[in-house]
């Protein structure tokens, strides 16, 4: 027997100092970056100089901290259990086959094809669209970070049974055994490229399971990774 009621305090305080922090954050932040992108808008600047490098380097790492914040207050919210679903009927084939679309830049920036392959016809189910698109754009853009010029990512949805699983796979380092069943936890990042700060598998466990489902994964090192997820029909 172990006894667990501090650690359970402590985790209890920092997901409420997170929600909290994050919440307050958000705000000046964001305006901070409106107000930056109407400033760049208005400034003349030597085509190809430096000024321009900088404040392409500044507006990206803005975006990237509102990201970061919108994810810590997102996992926030789910951990506080103050996050609901808003259903409603979904074509999750159209939804997955969307996915590459929004990832077209970022894939050809890395030279990375993407496929997208439905099994079957699916019937419609009863989830959040705007919870799942996040989702799905959390393991697509892992994929992406960890895959190499000439790789290949799959999207995948069937039906087995009651269940539709969606898979996503990779062909970059893959994820060594002993650390498989750790990546899921907050804050824990694996392999040499990191990004964020280890929420992205998190949140997504978080959303597979508000919705009934679960989230696994396939891998052997140096093999790729295939991450799924299953939801109830």
């Amino acid at each position: 027997l172990r006894d667990v009621t501090k650690q359970r305090a402590f985790e209890r305080v920092r997901s409420e100092f997170i929600l909290r922090a994050s919440h307050e954050l958000r705000t000046p932040i964001t305006g901070m970056h409106m107000a930056f992108s109407l400033l760049r808008e208005r400034l003349s600047l030597p085509a190809g100089g430096r000024e321009q490098e900088l404040m392409r380097t500044v507006d990206e790492e803005m975006h990237r901290l509102v990201q970061l914040i919108d994810d810590l207050l997102n996992f926030s919210r789910y951990q506080n259990g103050v996050q609901t679903l808003r259903r409603s009927p979904c074509d999750l084939a159209e939804l997955v086959q969307q996915t590459p679309q929004r990832f077209a830049d970022q894939a050809a920036e890395r030279e990375v094809a993407m496929v997208c392959e439905v099994h079957d016809a699916l019937p419609r189910l009863n989830i959040d669209v705007v919870q799942l698109e996040r989702l799905l754009d959390n393991l697509t853009d892992n994929a992406l970070r960890y895959s190499n010029p000439g790789d290949k990512v799959r999207l995948g949805v069937r039906r087995h049974g009651e269940q539709v699983i969606v898979s996503v796979q990779d062909e970059g380092e893959g994820i060594p055994f002993e650390q498989q069943t750790r990546i899921f936890e907050p804050f824990v990042q694996v392999g040499r490229r990191k990004g964020g700060v280890g929420l992205g598998l998190a949140l997504a466990r978080e959303i597979v399971q508000l919705h009934g489902g679960q989230l696994g994964v396939q891998s052997r090192p140096g093999e790729g990774a295939k991450f799924y997820f299953s939801l109830p029909v």
